[in-house]
């Protein structure tokens, strides 16, 4: 967690034609072996990007081939592998969990699932203050990370408000909600360069098995990119993947603010000359939606006071089915064949007696548009996306 960045970093690059695992366990080997960045250390955290209940072959999330073979060689060098991760405001924890699976998989692979509150109660949590922070100069990280590695795992993928969601930006999920409420207040490019300074994580692989571009990092264009890179140094396997999919790093909010704040790192390339693999779409920037979006968090400053606790401005609004990306039913084309309940793994959301989607239970994972054989749901509300891949 608090490793030293190193003068000269090695990153990886390493396509997965031969399946993730494969690669996962070529590119840990090619920064050097795990061994080199346990360390002695009992504890390794996963950090996936689990922001939504979107499975991995849209390009939202992390892996779970991914995670099941960095975690095989965490176990390997004697230390326990634990996941870590709690979802977007607007997105619930329990039910991320249950639409993507975690439990049974981590189950199933022997990672250990710690639930810190995502509310910043002090017995989960010790306070940062970075160096040189110019806008986020305090936040808080789970206690345990005091004596444990942390493994960062983002997915290779544009966003619609930081441009860009790659290694730098991910750690930003292990944070209380408050904290990352006041990355967004604050400004959340300048803060993602202040939380690297003093989250850092030990080591970082992109999964870019399939990543997104366009209107990410949910509802993007998937992007079957096959490749995961890998290395210590953030910025330096931002940048690299930045490459990857031809986009200038100076169109990266965070990333030019980390040059010129940090530096620019130095590294050794290994693995595979991939190339530009694919050009990424980077998203539009529709100021009205940034402009929303920024003004959901210090407007849940004095919501969060009167509300019940857990409860934010974001969570509400999204709830009420007004904004977002969701799914809406077509009375005249649906013939009530019930695929769509059957498919969501959630109870309650769709009733087929109304043909009403309840906004307040639907996490928008988008599992009965994509399984619905009459085309009759189709996907509604102003987020800023241009379709659903």
């Amino acid at each position: 967690m608090l490793a030293t960045r190193p003068d000269l970093d090695t990153i990886a690059i390493t396509r997965t034609f031969d399946g993730i695992e494969a690669a996962a366990h070529r590119v840990i080997a090619q920064i050097g072996g795990m061994a080199s960045v346990i360390r002695g250390a009992r504890m390794a955290v996963l950090k996936p990007n689990f922001v939504a209940g979107r499975p991995a072959r849209t390009g939202s999330t992390t892996s779970f081939a991914l995670l099941k073979a960095v975690s095989e060689e965490v176990r390997a060098c004697g230390a326990e592998p634990v996941l870590c991760e709690t979802p977007g405001t607007e997105f619930d924890r329990e039910a991320t969990y249950t639409i993507l699976g975690v439990e049974k998989f981590c189950a199933d692979n022997g990672i250990r699932i710690v639930r810190v509150d995502p509310e910043g109660g002090e017995q989960d949590w010790i306070e940062l203050r970075p160096t040189g922070a110019k806008r986020l100069r305090r936040f808080r990280i789970p206690r345990f990370l005091q004596d444990a590695c942390l493994i960062n795992l983002p997915v290779l993928k544009t966003h619609v408000v930081s441009t860009m969601t790659l290694g730098m930006k991910n750690p930003m999920g292990i944070l209380p909600r408050p904290d990352r409420r006041a990355m967004h207040t604050f400004g959340i490019d300048q803060s993602i360069v202040d939380m690297n300074r003093g989250l850092k994580p030990d080591l970082t692989i992109v999964d870019g098995s399939v990543g997104q571009d366009g209107e990410g990092p949910l509802y993007g264009d998937q992007a079957d990119l096959q490749v995961l890179v890998a290395g210590r140094n953030s910025l330096a396997v931002d940048l690299v993947c930045c490459q990857l999919v031809d986009v200038k790093p100076g169109a990266i909010p965070h990333l030019r603010l980390a040059l010129e704040q940090l530096g620019r790192p130095s590294w050794t390339l290994v693995g595979e000359d991939a190339g530009v693999i694919k050009q990424f779409r980077l998203p539009e920037q529709k100021a009205l939606y940034r402009f929303i979006f920024w003004l959901m968090y210090p407007l849940d400053y004095p919501y969060s006071w009167m509300a019940e606790r857990g409860k934010h401005f974001c969570t509400t609004l999204y709830s009420t089915g007004l904004v977002g990306t969701r799914p809406q039913i077509n009375e005249a084309s649906c013939t009530r064949c019930g695929i769509c309940v059957e498919t969501c793994p959630l109870p309650g959301v769709i009733d087929l007696k109304t043909l009403q989607v309840n906004a307040q239970t639907c996490q928008r994972c988008l599992l009965c548009y994509e399984a619905c054989p009459e085309n009759a749901i189709s996907v509604k509300g102003y987020s800023g996306t241009r379709g659903v891949s």
